[in-house]
């Protein structure tokens, strides 16, 4: 076939026979019109006016416009990678389908088989309908193609319909509001997001995925169909439809890759209509291993030391999303066995652990973290477990449980480990007994990492390198790197997120200088002289290892 296409190129007069027979001749695999491509001899117009003749059938260049998901997806995406095929459009029970080889009659026979067709072929590049292949899988080309729908199906005229409650409690899984909000969820899933963001704004609700720490839009909704999908949204959450003047907290799950993911929503009114935001909660795969929290071999070791302790006080801190609640999680895990009664305070209660009781804070039952530890307390506890030290009393009750006997495990919000002492300072909390009872503190952070299929060397500017490397007195010894942004990182130059950790243990001297009232500046002097790295010395040791950027570290440590 290969011989047939150079031939017919030559005799179109696009090709002679002296550059065919160079191209042939150098071999190196890969497809004769891929190569010619590459080698710049042909254009692509050419090229498809050469296969459209030696298949006898339309050629097809593939775009973006030219995909529709609802169609591609009429076979299954592995099918369609195999075999290099691609379902363009249905018209009058004839599928069109893209495919490299045309004339592959089993692979024909068998798309006519998955789909009740009758199938109409044309040929398309290898490349063209790989690329195809992605872009028509993509959940976020999903999610506007059925806002498209929604569109198109003139909702308008049926808007009374769409927000009954018990019309949108029943519709099946084709119904276009159904797919839509099914969309929205599946797609922030794949596209590791933390948070989905759904916010009115006329005309338009704005939907938004938090994704590696950063809100990113991925499309805006008609406002006449919002009402009705922010009501599927509270069935599937169980939350009240016709209450839309107070906010209101549910948990939905859905199942996607044979996975449970579980989603916390809150519902809050605006003047222009209820915002909604979703966490997503992976309620069947995180395990919540110490092996993946990220800490340097020296780190791990200092909070091994700190979890042996039969009793006292460690304290996790770091802003919200700054991964604290994992990282608590990681370390109940450690210590769980038949032989501990570990029990847990939390509002809300995001991850269910085996072996492990857990309690859902609720004020209205009396059940706040401070009223909840005095409970646990008669509990005969090993281990506690306190989502945050907010007040004088929770931060009171919870150094009583340290000092006698306990280990309790907390979070404060503060921007490094020693400002877990000052903070609880300011809570009211004497120093000597600080000093008594606190075992150690971390500090976390959460970098983006480089995407890696479009990582470039990088060359900061000389003030950068002297505010990080400079300020902790660190070499430069390995080159830096950065992303260049590309359609896998949306063009962002980041995938994913790394953690970067600071880990005071509270040492002899570290203890005299918290029951001398020595202030924060001194008490931070004192921590790094015992040994503990800062957050911009941790994040500076993924720099050097290529995995996130100097720019990256410096924003996210330089609070």
């Amino acid at each position: 076939m290969a011989g047939r296409l150079g031939d017919i190129l030559v005799n179109q007069g696009h090709l002679d026979e002296s550059q065919l027979d160079e191209i042939l001749s150098k071999g190196g695999g890969g497809r004769l019109g891929e190569r010619l491509l590459t080698s710049g001899l042909v254009n692509t117009a050419q090229l498809g006016s050469a296969l459209s003749e030696q298949f006898d059938v339309e050629y097809r260049t593939l775009t973006p416009q030219t995909i529709k998901p609802q169609i591609i997806q009429l076979i299954p995406e592995s099918f369609s990678r195999k075999n290099l095929v691609v379902p363009l459009e249905v018209a009058q029970e004839r599928l069109t389908l893209a495919m490299e080889c045309p004339d592959d009659i089993e692979t024909i026979s068998e798309v006519e088989m998955m789909t009740g067709y009758s199938i109409e072929p044309v040929v398309s590049m290898a490349s063209d309908v790989t690329a195809a292949i992605d872009f028509g899988f993509d959940d976020r080309l999903v999610a506007r193609q059925t806002v498209v729908d929604l569109q198109l199906a003139d909702l308008r005229e049926k808007s009374d319909e769409l927000v009954d409650d018990a019309a949108i409690a029943e519709e099946d899984e084709s119904a276009p509001v159904v797919r839509l909000v099914q969309a929205i969820l599946t797609g922030a899933i794949n596209a590791g997001t933390s948070d989905i963001h759904l916010e009115p704004h006329n005309p338009e609700m704005r939907v938004r995925y938090r994704i590696d720490g950063e809100l990113q839009q991925v499309m805006t909704i008609p406002n006449h169909i919002e009402d009705a999908m922010v009501a599927r949204i509270k069935i599937m959450a169980d939350m009240d439809t016709t209450e839309n003047r107070r906010p209101q907290d549910g948990k939905l799950s859905v199942t996607e890759n044979g996975k449970r993911v579980g989603f916390r929503v809150s519902s809050v009114p605006t003047i222009d209509g209820e915002k909604v935001v979703m966490r997503l909660l992976d309620e069947g795969g995180n395990v919540f291993a110490m092996d993946t929290i990220g800490f340097s071999d020296s780190d791990r070791q200092r909070v091994d030391t700190m979890l042996e302790k039969p009793h006292g006080m460690i304290v996790v801190t770091g802003p919200t999303g700054s991964g604290k609640s994992t990282t608590m999680y990681a370390m109940l895990r450690q210590l769980n066995s038949v032989a501990r009664n570990i029990v847990t305070v939390e509002d809300p209660v995001e991850y269910r652990l085996d072996g492990i009781n857990q309690v859902q804070s609720n004020s209205e039952y009396g059940i706040g973290f401070a009223n909840a530890l005095k409970f646990i307390m008669r509990q005969d506890p090993d281990v506690i477990m306190v989502g945050e030290i907010r007040d004088h009393e929770t931060a009171t009750t919870s150094i009583q449980a340290a000092l006698t006997g306990h280990l309790l495990i907390s979070t404060l919000h503060t921007n490094d480990a020693v400002g877990s002492i000052t903070r609880l300072n300011d809570l009211g909390i004497d120093s000597f007994k600080i000093g008594g009872a606190l075992l150690g503190s971390m500090a976390q952070r959460l970098v983006r990492g480089i995407c890696p299929n479009c990582r470039v060397p990088d060359e900061p500017s000389p003030s950068l390198i002297e505010k990080t490397f400079g300020r902790v007195g660190l070499p430069v010894t390995a080159p830096m790197f950065r992303g260049a942004g590309c359609d896998r990182c949306l063009g962002t130059g980041y995938h994913g997120r790394l953690p970067i950790h600071e880990v005071m243990v509270i040492t002899p001297r570290m203890t005299e200088a918290i029951e001398n009232g020595l202030p924060h500046t001194k008490l931070r002097e004192v921590a790094l002289e015992e040994g503990m790295h800062d957050l911009v010395h941790s994040g500076l040791q993924l720099v050097l290892d290529g995995r996130t950027t100097l720019e990256e570290v410096y924003y996210k440590t330089s609070s």
